[in-house]
């Protein structure tokens, strides 16, 4: 089965999932409670809940400036914010995570930092965001009576923590496997002479240097405090909207909503995650009380704040731009120097 063959079936395995979790969604909700939920929903709380939410970016980028930082100590913060954007719009509205792949090589002069080192970099921040969402799952679980929540999404996010905690802790011992297979290539005559190993020596290094950012406790520290903050300020805009639609709820209803539902990203899906996000984002909530008209309504109004105005700001700043994806991207991810 040829590679274009593969991507192709996974875009159709994630609108199979986007139409089948899109219809569970339907299935639960009353529409008539979520026209009235979205009646009752003010701009004044849509525009806060969009304050908190631009909070949220802006911590995000410079948590990602911080870490370019220490690659490149003369790249100024406004230069990370326009290809952060940029990345998250075009992941919102492409197959194939082609916003990652964008942030990595459409912006090399502007970020002035290597490819791969720009890779590991993301490596890094999703690593930092499901340690952060998971521990916000788990803190919810524990004010839910045993079975409330379905088991598999359990089992998967224990999973998730798991690889995300391994993953950290490991790091420190995988940076001198990378220094030796790098020693290994270059010391070896009837290698080194060819430019693919010197390729995959260079990219190597960069790639170390990026995945080194969390060796030192006190800049790690600093990015999961910045990751904590990020996903604090996208959970006050959750919590602004529960609010809205269901004063009175339970207060650590929309914080569990923000973890289920932004967990559910993991599966496959159509680009935008639409399906997905929804369905479990309500469950989260609705299994802290709330009815499932207004939760139906609550996952649908956030997922309309998370995926419209900074959608539009990211491809406006490309148009303006003018920047695009090769179409070989893959191969330029590999071979770039």
């Amino acid at each position: 089965m040829s590679s274009e063959t593969v991507r192709w079936l996974k875009l159709a395995i994630g609108l199979a999932a986007t139409v089948g979790f899109g219809w569970l969604l339907a299935r639960e909700v009353d529409f008539a409670a979520v026209a009235r939920a979205f009646a009752g929903f003010s701009l004044s709380t849509g525009l806060l809940a969009l304050a908190f939410l631009a909070a949220g970016y802006g911590v995000r980028i410079v948590r990602w400036w911080w870490m370019l930082r220490a690659l490149e100590p003369a790249l100024p913060l406004g230069a990370c914010a326009g290809p952060f954007l940029a990345g998250m719009a075009v992941n919102n509205v492409a197959p194939f995570r082609a916003g990652d792949a964008l942030r990595v090589l459409g912006f090399r002069g502007q970020l002035r930092v290597p490819v791969m080192a720009v890779a590991g970099t993301l490596v890094v921040e999703r690593l930092l965001d499901v340690v952060v969402l998971t521990g916000f799952f788990f803190l919810g679980l524990l004010g839910l009576p045993d079975g409330t929540f379905p088991r598999g999404f359990v089992v998967a996010a224990a999973f998730l923590a798991g690889v995300g905690i391994v993953a950290i802790l490991a790091l420190p011992l995988f940076l001198p496997l990378l220094g030796r297979i790098r020693e290994f290539l270059l010391g070896r005559r009837a290698l080194a002479g060819r430019r693919w190993a010197q390729a995959v020596s260079k990219h190597g290094a960069d790639l170390a240097g990026a995945l080194a950012l969390v060796r030192s406790p006190k800049r790690f520290s600093t990015l999961i405090g910045l990751s904590a903050l990020a996903w604090i300020c996208e959970g006050a805009m959750f919590a602004t909207v529960a609010a809205a639609l269901a004063p009175g709820g339970a207060l650590f209803g929309p914080w569990f909503a923000l973890a289920t539902g932004t967990l559910a990203t993991v599966l496959p899906s159509s680009p935008g995650y639409f399906g997905t996000f929804d369905y479990f984002a309500a469950q989260g909530l609705a299994a802290y009380g709330t009815s499932p008209g207004v939760s139906g309504a609550f996952a649908l109004i956030v997922h309309a704040v998370l995926w419209v105005p900074f959608t539009v700001v990211g491809l406006l700043y490309l148009l303006a731009r003018g920047t695009r994806l090769p179409a070989n991207w893959r191969w330029r991810l590999v071979r770039s120097e």
